[in-house]
């Protein structure tokens, strides 16, 4: 039975998926859901020619949408009917989801996974294969469906 599922969200249609999955569970076995978006702030590495101003106003900017895509998400799984609370941290994806979870003794990770493959996936990586990989406590992967139109002939 778990007691506490984490849920690391990046506000894509793939990690609501997650949500409602991780909801759905944490109402059945009486578990807590933590929402949790972390902030990766090597990108901001890459505005080395950037003002400091800039480079302040970007990362507020992400913290802000950090905070309302955990909001909605902490909502959405209240919803649903199971206890929730968010939390937004700083810094390299796949070592604060597993310290989030280890901080709040996580016995379930889940979250969703948009799928790439090759090229796509060395070059962008993989924050879901990475704490796959790392993580000492069971990882619930949701491979997401992608919602596309379908034009009437």
């Amino acid at each position: 039975m778990f007691k506490h599922i984490i849920v690391p969200i990046d506000g894509s249609d793939f990690s609501l998926q997650a949500v409602d999955l991780a909801a759905s569970l944490a109402k059945e076995q009486r578990a807590t859901c933590t929402a949790l978006t972390v902030i990766d702030i090597i990108p901001a590495a890459a505005l080395a020619a950037a003002t400091p101003d800039l480079v302040n106003a970007w990362l507020e900017t992400l913290e802000e949408q950090a905070h309302i895509a955990v909001d909605a998400a902490v909502s959405r799984m209240r919803l649903a009917g199971a206890q929730a609370n968010g939390e937004v941290a700083k810094g390299f994806p796949p070592d604060l989801i597993m310290e989030v979870a280890k901080r709040n003794h996580g016995d379930l990770i889940v979250m969703g996974s948009h799928g790439r493959s090759g090229l796509r996936r060395l070059f962008l990586g993989s924050v879901a294969e990475s704490v796959l990989r790392s993580s000492p406590i069971p990882v619930l992967m949701v491979r997401g469906q992608e919602h596309k139109a379908v034009k009437a002939a």
